[in-house]
């Protein structure tokens, strides 16, 4: 049996040197919107919360607690992104790209426990409504739909790119709509006196907190828990890679990403004994298949002439995960 190996990491980094540039200058611009991203969240919380205090405003409370997990998540993505650009060390040999995955996870269930604590409060002051001060309801929320929105322009081209990123957004843009739920509620209570609306949208907003936020935490949960990658194909992977001539099957197959971006594929080729003499061409071949056509980067095969152990008695079938 002969064995060969070909990690296509090298290969990658050469051709992308040019990007890699690019994508450290891109995470530095990403830091400095997360740092404004964080002060902003910081003084809306602080102004939210002597607003809510002063006016017995549950939906201004409920709004600076949304806002204090704001800046929460935004700080804990900036951590998560300089952690993720350490260097990596033999006992981290992938480096530490999935803190920022982490970090998501964290920011997630963080917002869930909030929903879930607005939910109650907003229940029982429902059944106990309270008297509040609608004028100045309405101007702290005004003052905090604004912070918001700026927010939101600052995270919004680098939410597409990162699933971190994405998470602190999704943040904003739902204490952005609170404030305009928050606003609108303040002139009806202001107008008529309805003091109702108050829990009534906070209750409307913890719904759609929570609604919102399970996706983003499935997502997460699949990356750590090692889920082949959305998008990837198996069944055609393998189907492609057999159509070659020289190919007998592909086994042994694992297919991962460590932080939503970048893939990572490994897996055994078992060869007809005419590739002998020209194996590398073969591998050559498959790596750029893979690549090109199910944006996998990084290839690490190993090529074979018999059925190594372990592998299935034809050595085919599919034996996909994520490591």
């Amino acid at each position: 049996m002969a064995f060969y190996r070909e990690d296509e990491h090298v290969h990658h980094d050469l051709h992308g040197h040019h990007g890699h540039h690019h994508h450290k200058a891109s995470d530095g611009t990403t830091e400095g919107r997360l740092v404004l991203s964080l002060i902003f969240n910081l003084l809306i919380t602080l102004a939210e919360v002597v607003g809510g205090v002063m006016s017995n405003s549950l939906a201004l409370l409920s709004d600076a607690v949304h806002n204090l997990s704001d800046a929460s998540s935004l700080g804990v993505s900036w951590l998560a992104m300089r952690i993720a650009r350490m260097e990596r060390t033999p006992s981290h040999s992938f480096g530490f790209k999935r803190a920022e995955v982490l970090a998501s996870l964290l920011n997630t269930v963080a917002l869930i426990g909030v929903g879930v604590f607005l939910l109650v409060e907003a229940v029982r002051k429902f059944l106990h409504p309270d008297v509040i001060a609608g004028g100045v309801m309405l101007s702290v929320a005004v003052v905090g739909l604004l912070g918001n929105l700026l927010t939101a322009l600052l995270l919004h081209r680098d939410s597409k790119e990162n699933l971190n990123v994405r998470s602190a957004y999704l943040h904003i843009v739902m204490d952005a709509l609170s404030s305009v739920g928050v606003i609108v509620a303040a002139i009806f209570v202001m107008k008529f006196r309805w003091y109702w609306l108050d829990p009534l949208l906070t209750f409307g907003v913890s719904v759609y907190v929570l609604r919102e936020s399970f996706p983003l935490l499935k997502e997460s949960l699949h990356i750590l828990m090692q889920g082949t990658p959305e998008g990837v194909d198996i069944n055609a992977l393998v189907q492609h890679v057999e159509e070659i001539p020289e190919v007998v099957n592909m086994h042994h197959l694992h297919i991962w990403t460590t932080d939503g971006r970048d893939m990572f594929l490994e897996a055994h080729v078992t060869l007809q004994d005419s590739a002998k003499d020209h194996t590398d061409i073969v591998l050559s071949q498959v790596t750029s298949l893979i690549q090109r056509h199910f944006n996998i980067s990084h290839v690490t095969l190993q090529m074979e002439f018999s059925c190594c152990i372990g592998a299935p008695l034809d050595c085919g079938g599919v034996n996909a995960r994520a490591v």
